[in-house]
Parts: structure tokens; C-alpha cells; sequence
């Protein structure tokens, strides 16, 4: 009887040890997401600060979301990303920004389709944002960009910087304003669009998962222990 019972028994230990090990790593997993996550809201919901103390530093892991304002100059030259909302079907207007003897991308925000290919005020303009790294951009299902029609599917910011002819640096802006008659005004051309932050966090959820598989695998595992000695009883 011992001997018909070893093989179910160390099978059953492993993949209870193995089950209980995943659902370990997944709680690690939680804390770890958890931290992100806490670091990133208090960058997306923090006062804004220089972009210039922070552009030559910054990276997706520690400037994702930081909220920044500087000053510089709206040009007339655009990315439309194609970005149907609630309220219709439109495009987030990327601009080049020249800002600190660089050019970079500004997010500037929101327009409905017939707006798409209207001429927008450029000029000296001031902008509080967030610097962004998106990942709204798929190799495998992200279609290409129509760049006759100006038309992109996705924030790629390497190919949209290429195309622009600027730095491959995001800043997406929450509050623009423009200089007319030597006053600063709200810019009223384009919509302001942050993007809200939802981050997935399913950790907790695979945990539970892994540790209730563990304890399915112990009863089962009992349960044929307990067929295997009432069968040679």
C-alpha cells in the first residue's frame, strides 16, 4: 500500500508547493505594482515643476506622469492621432513645440473631426502638462500611420518625432495658454485631454487564484490518497 501511495503523494506535494510558490510571487508582484502605482499618482497629482531641471533626466520608470510647465512656441506643424471619444469621433492634435533651443512634441489636446485640418494659432505659448511615455502603440495591431492625410492610429512618439523632424520627448499638456497683445490668454483651439489614470492592478486577484488552485490540488490530492487505501483495504 506505501508503495502505491509515494507517487500520488509527491505529486500532489509538488504541485501544492508549486501552486502556494506562484501565489507567493504574485503577492511580491502587488507590493511591487502597488509602489508604482502610489509613485505614479503622486507625480500625476503632484504641484508642477520645471521641465527644465528634469528633461535630461528623465525616463519612463522615474518621469512618467511628473507634471511640469515651461514656455516656448506653439508651430504650425502637427500629428493628427485618431481618437474617437464619447462625444464623437475626432483627433488628438501633437504639436512641435520649440522650447529651450529644442524642439519637442506638446499633446496639445482635442478636436472633433471637421476640425482636424483647420489652421490653429501658433505663437509664444505657456504650458502645464505631464511628461508621458504612452503605450497606446502595438507593432502587432497598431495600423500604420497615413501620413499623406496625416492620420496615426497610436502616440508612437519615435516615428511621430521622425516625421516632425523633433526630439522624441512627450510633454501632454493640461492647461495651454497663448500670447496675444502681450497678454496670455486660455488656447481655445484645441481641447485639453489628459488621459485619466487607470492602472491595472490584477495581482491580488492571480494570488487568490493560485493559492485556491494550491488548496483544490491538497483535497484532490487526499481525496485519491484516500481511493488508493480503500482500495487495497
Amino acid at each position: 500500500m506505501a508503495k502505491k501511495m509515494i507517487f500520488p503523494l509527491m505529486f500532489g506535494l509538488v504541485g501544492v508547493i508549486v501552486l502556494i510558490s506562484l501565489g507567493v510571487w504574485q503577492m511580491q508582484r502587488l507590493e511591487w505594482k502597488n509602489d508604482v502605482i502610489s509613485k505614479i499618482y503622486e507625480r500625476r497629482n503632484g504641484e508642477p515643476i520645471s521641465l527644465n531641471d528634469n528633461y535630461k533626466t528623465s525616463s519612463p520608470e522615474t518621469h512618467n506622469y511628473l507634471r511640469v510647465f515651461f514656455e516656448g512656441e506653439i508651430k504650425n506643424n502637427e500629428a493628427h492621432v485618431y481618437a474617437p471619444q464619447k462625444d464623437g469621433l475626432g483627433y488628438r492634435i501633437v504639436s512641435e513645440f520649440d522650447w529651450n533651443e529644442l524642439s519637442i512634441l506638446v499633446d496639445l489636446g482635442w478636436v472633433e473631426k471637421t476640425k482636424k485640418n483647420e489652421t490653429r494659432k501658433t505663437g509664444d505659448a505657456r504650458v502645464i502638462g505631464y511628461i508621458s511615455y504612452p503605450d497606446d502603440h502595438d507593432d502587432s495591431f497598431t495600423p500604420k500611420p497615413d501620413i499623406i492625410n496625416n492620420i496615426w492610429f497610436s502616440r508612437f512618439v519615435p516615428d511621430m518625432a521622425n516625421q516632425l523632424k523633433v526630439e522624441p520627448f512627450l510633454v501632454v499638456a493640461e492647461q495651454v495658454q497663448i500670447k496675444e497683445n502681450d497678454n496670455w490668454i486660455d488656447y481655445k483651439d484645441v481641447m485639453p485631454f489628459p488621459i485619466s489614470l487607470n492602472i491595472k492592478n490584477d495581482h491580488r486577484e492571480y494570488a487568490i487564484t493560485w493559492f485556491s488552485l494550491a488548496l483544490v490540488w491538497f483535497l484532490m490530492t487526499i481525496y485519491l490518497l484516500w481511493r488508493i487505501k480503500q482500495k487495497t483495504v
